[in-house]
């Protein structure tokens, strides 16, 4: 009888090893849904950012304050090609424009340009970059390739900053509404 027991006690565990191991990829990203961020107190200034030819664009904590915390969601997209946005978090200064980080600093990937909820990448002291990269392929292609330009509205508030970032993915640079996304830097 004790056999038994125990023989069930390792079935069980072996089965919620292998549940773990594949549950295991979503949880190594870090980003985690949450209903709304901290409002942004008393916008300060507002401006346009245009990156021609940047595939991605990266983000910081400034270093007016070691304690931050971010959030992202996608809200909107009109693309004729499958859109693909990658996060990552690095605790470095940020990269030259041409640069990512490695993919052991990827925290969230996610398919498609559909608008979605917040995700919160957590709250953090010290210098961290945040990267938000948008790829694209046609569709039933193998490969992602890269964006070919991004523009930013960048606002900055008393308590954090506020980003639309938006993708484009043809050369000829016309709309930059194929991927675009919020971010929300808060500083405490």
């Amino acid at each position: 009888m004790a056999d038994r027991v125990w023989a069930s006690k390792i079935g069980a565990l072996l089965l919620t090893t292998a549940m773990v191991s594949a549950i295991a990829p979503l949880r190594s990203l870090q980003a985690q849904t949450t209903v709304t961020p901290p409002p942004l107190q008393q916008l300060v200034h507002s401006f346009d950012i245009s990156q021609p030819e940047a595939t991605a664009y990266a983000l910081w904590n400034e270093g007016r304050s070691d304690r931050h915390e971010v959030w992202f969601r996608i809200i909107s997209g009109e693309a004729d090609f499958q859109q693909r946005l990658r996060v990552y978090k690095e605790q470095a200064a940020p990269r030259s424009p041409d640069m990512l980080p490695p993919l052991s600093t990827l925290v969230y990937e996610i398919d498609n340009n559909d608008p979605s909820q917040w995700f919160y990448l957590g709250s953090e002291s010290g210098f961290f970059t945040y990267y938000f990269e948008g790829d694209n392929r046609l569709i039933g292609a193998p490969d992602f390739e890269n964006a070919h330009a991004v523009r930013v509205q960048k606002s900055i508030y008393n308590n954090g900053d506020y980003y639309q970032i938006s993708f484009e993915d043809i050369s000829e640079l016309d709309d930059y509404d194929d991927l675009e996304i919020e971010v929300i830097l808060i500083r405490r």
